[in-house]
């Protein structure tokens, strides 16, 4: 399922250290950073002016796990 608007990165930079991260916004709403950890998906809101957009690249929606969409479809309550 594709959530209207919401845009999902990741930051190719880091490598294998972020390989279970990724990040998301909706239109023009807060970002947030997901990660994987203790069996789970964590989130928080991130400051993006922390870093640079250019730091970000879209990931592919089959890229992203059924766990961590799942999440999103919870978070995003269309």
């Amino acid at each position: 399922m594709l959530m209207n608007g919401l845009h999902i990165f990741i930051r190719p930079d880091k490598g294998s250290s972020e390989d279970n991260v990724f990040y998301t916004q909706r239109s023009h709403g807060p970002m947030y950073r997901w990660h994987y950890e203790l069996a789970r998906w964590h989130v928080a809101r991130v400051n993006v002016s922390d870093w640079g957009s250019n730091e970000l690249c879209i990931a592919r929606w089959q890229s992203v796990p059924q766990e961590l969409k799942a999440r999103l479809s919870e978070h995003y309550i269309e």
